[in-house]
């Protein structure tokens, strides 16, 4: 198993309905890349956030299938179309194998 978590911190002029169609967006890949097991999505609760209020946990069989998911198409479409880099004012992605 592979790890992909993306960490958002968002535009003030980000609505939570545009946020929502965005990360909704991103899920639908969980069917359309070889290898990817499952794509999931959450509003941040923690108190240590220091402002990133949504994440983006992808799971996969290994680092070629995450590799995959970012090269996909339609990642780069949901990423440019549902405005994810026109809202995003800053993200963290990290990538690990769980030990």
């Amino acid at each position: 198993m592979y790890v992909h978590i993306a960490l958002y911190r968002w535009k003030a002029s980000a609505t939570p309905g545009r946020i929502k169609t965005a990360l909704e967006g991103v899920k639908t890949l969980a069917d359309k890349v070889p290898g990817v097991v499952e794509i999931s999505w959450g509003e941040n609760t923690s108190k240590y956030s220091d402002g990133y209020t949504h994440v983006i946990l992808v799971q996969a069989e290994n680092q070629a299938a995450i590799d995959a998911y970012r090269q996909h198409p339609d990642h780069e479409k949901v990423a440019k179309e549902k405005e994810i880099e026109t809202m995003e004012d800053h993200g963290i992605g990290v990538d690990f194998t769980p030990q």
